[in-house]
């Protein structure tokens, strides 16, 4: 995370930022987005952290205001769903062939879903933007040397955090889950499933899911293969262990990286925000695959 902040300034600094927003003027300019939010979007195919350290830089600098960076934030996840192929597709793909994809493609289809609501939503919250506020008032690149100890001036307030409020509640949680406190919630949460459209068998998958992804679908390959569920099965199980398991995703890993970056307010509301969401939109696909699969 400190690696990704520092490269963010580094980004701005070196005034890359006008070089690449021009990529994504069809989404900002849509969403009423400046320049530099298109840039983060960009930035978050290679690494969101960097990303989302631009967002926390520019608005710190009062180069955005707060109802673009919470749009902005929430509309980054998008590039990060989308690069999850590399460790996703390899393990979906021999354990779930056809089903792999198509349960894929549902996800790639929820984040798009969600960024193009925040992208209508940016249209009516956000004036109209029609500059790059980074190159109309530094137009000139600084030398190398200047650039990389401006952006580690700059990544201090950053940086600070991240080790102040970070650090600690990381080692909070793993204490936590050493005392086996998640297992505990997941027992809980997985009885949940119980009002959701899965069947008995694939439970299973749900209470696998809280363990890792690769578990669920160890599981789901087997009951597919074996006959016992139906791909439409499948897809319902792994979807709504998603849903169920993104609970713990969001106090063991999500909760520490936002409040990292943005701090603890806007960190906390970002992130509530966006995975309820998106949480919204994955219950609305499985229950539409329910009545009409």
């Amino acid at each position: 995370m400190i690696a990704g902040v520092i490269l963010a300034e580094l980004i701005i600094a070196l005034k890359f930022v006008d070089k690449i927003a021009f990529i994504a003027k069809p989404i900002t300019n849509f969403a009423h987005l400046s320049d530099e939010c298109g840039t983060s979007f960009i930035a978050a195919f290679i690494s969101p952290t960097s990303a989302n350290s631009m967002l926390a830089s520019f608005y710190n600098d009062g180069l955005i205001e707060k109802k673009e960076l919470f749009i902005a934030a929430m509309i980054n996840s998008f590039p990060s769903i989308v690069m999850h192929w590399r460790s996703m597709l390899p393990v979906l793909i021999p354990l779930l062939g056809v089903t792999g994809i198509l349960y894929f493609s549902i996800l790639m289809l929820v984040g798009l879903t969600k960024t193009s609501l925040l992208m209508v939503a940016g249209r009516f919250l956000l004036p109209g933007r029609n500059s790059n506020l980074i190159s109309r008032n530094n137009p000139v690149r600084p030398p190398v040397k200047y650039a990389i100890k401006l952006s580690l001036q700059n990544s201090k307030r950053t940086v600070k955090r991240i080790l102040i409020v970070t650090v600690p509640t990381t080692f909070i949680v793993f204490t936590l889950y050493a005392m086996s406190i998640f297992d505990i919630l997941a027992s809980h949460l997985s009885i949940a499933s119980v009002y959701f459209p899965v069947q008995p068998e694939g439970v299973g998958i749900i209470a696998a899911q809280f363990g890792s992804y690769i578990a669920a679908v160890t599981v789901a390959g087997n009951l597919l293969s074996a006959g016992v569920l139906t791909a439409k099965n499948v897809i319902v199980a792994l979807l709504v262990g998603n849903v169920l398991s993104s609970f713990l995703t969001v106090i063991r890993f999500s909760t520490p990286y936002y409040v990292g970056i943005f701090g603890p307010k806007n960190g906390m509301q970002i992130m509530l925000l966006s995975a309820t969401i998106r949480t919204g939109i994955i219950l609305g696909v499985i229950f539409v695959l329910a009545l009409i699969w």
